[in-house]
């Protein structure tokens, strides 16, 4: 065999397992996202400022997965038989993580502006 014949099997192999791995970040990113929303609830041995400040995190965590995600998917774009749930479960983690503080935002917004 030359080496032109054994460079697509190679290379075939590598982007098998890339694929196994793909949408991971994002989902790792979003489930550590709404994680921090826990923080505040630990126990009261904890110094504050250690408890709140994972809060200060979860937006760009929740960004951070969405972009991943979005860029996961779409690498995968037209590929038939990869498995997209984990890139698609980072994209909708991500999208909570940054929809309840907003939320929150409009929420306390509109009550105090009555």
């Amino acid at each position: 065999m030359s080496f032109e014949q054994q460079t697509p099997t190679a290379s075939a192999q590598v982007t098998t397992e890339a694929q196994e791995w793909t949408g991971t970040t994002s989902m790792v990113m979003g489930t550590v996202a709404l994680a921090f929303f826990g923080c505040p609830w630990l126990p009261d041995a904890i110094p504050p400022q250690i408890r709140h400040f994972p809060l200060y995190l979860t937006v760009p965590l929740g960004i951070a997965a969405i972009v991943y995600g979005t860029g996961d998917l779409r690498h995968l774009r037209g590929e038939e038989g990869v498995d997209r749930r984990r890139a698609r479960a980072g994209v909708a983690l991500g999208m909570t993580a940054v929809a309840v503080p907003l939320d929150f935002i409009v929420w306390a917004w509109a009550s105090l502006s009555e």
